[in-house]
């Protein structure tokens, strides 16, 4: 079972669970890729080989979550967002019910947890274990340290992500804007390529969003995601919420994965920006 432990000069909590290492693929070589020759769980026929459905969109099954095997919390599940082996998010024709069960499922561990972690791990270099798309939801028992941050950042005064919409849109670092939603490259990037997607109005989770909104939302994650598939076969996407702190804005924080976290990252905690964000947006327009 998952344990939290501690560090032992911070008191930080770290999840551990070592069954996750029975996971396919949980280690993979430099430069390699994942096996795709076994029998993957997340295909149609092989639902026998995953923990029952917890929630499902269409008859067949176009999305399906269910409880990770491998947990790495006690409530952890996977949302497969295609019944094809080898779709991407860019590609379905489904993407608002998709969207639809991230919120739903959100919503469902609001009350189990302290902290939900909704993300996307896609390829190798992204921390996928399973080629198969699909994402995951992770419900903790603390404020991980990103998010405690980030609140206290909120709490201090006018909310920096609403000042970061005019700033940027003045920059010229967005991307696209649609009714809702405000898809950017952010100033201070960590990652060659991030961007994040802002929505408009103000508020900390992603509970509540319309359907019109999911719907837009869908949209600029499948805009992303093919402009980041053009740029490295691994990205992730962060779905950014504050349950704790009512004056904070949620986010979707996205990147490709074009280079590997390394030394001074590790040891700082300080990220080197490598991409001038007017020149990520150049890209991303060209590609999505």
């Amino acid at each position: 079972m998952p344990q939290i432990r501690r560090n032992p000069i911070t008191g930080e909590e770290i999840l551990f669970a070592p069954e996750r290492a029975r996971r396919p693929h949980a280690f993979v070589e430099a430069g390699g890729e994942a096996d795709d020759t076994d029998v993957c769980p997340f295909c149609p026929g092989n639902e026998s080989l995953t923990p029952p459905s917890v929630a499902e969109v269409g008859r067949p099954w176009r999305v399906r979550v269910f409880p990770n095997k491998y947990p790495a919390s006690l409530l952890h599940e996977i949302v497969v967002e295609s019944p094809q082996h080898d779709a991407s998010f860019a590609d379905i024709g489904w993407a608002p019910e998709a969207v639809r069960l991230y919120v739903e499922r959100y919503e469902a561990h609001s009350n189990h947890g302290a902290h939900t972690a909704v993300f996307r791990n896609h390829g190798v270099l992204g921390g996928a274990s399973i080629q198969h798309l699909h994402s995951q939801l992770v419900t903790v028992q603390h404020l991980p340290p990103r998010i405690v941050k980030e609140a206290a950042a909120f709490a201090r005064g006018r909310c920096p992500l609403c000042v970061a919409i005019d700033d940027h849109r003045e920059s010229g670092l967005v991307i696209r804007e649609t009714p809702s939603f405000v898809w950017l490259a952010p100033s201070g990037s960590g990652f060659a390529y991030q961007q994040w997607v802002v929505p408009r109005r103000h508020s900390p989770e992603m509970s509540g969003m319309t359907p019109d909104e999911r719907a837009e939302l869908a949209s600029l994650l499948q805009a992303s995601t093919a402009a980041m598939l053009q740029l490295s076969d691994a990205h992730n996407w962060l779905f950014i919420n504050f349950r704790t702190e009512a004056r904070a804005h949620w986010y979707v924080d996205l990147f490709p994965r074009l280079t590997t976290v390394a030394g001074f990252e590790l040891s700082t905690g300080t990220f080197i920006h490598i991409v001038d964000p007017a020149e990520a947006v150049r890209v991303l327009k060209e590609h999505e």
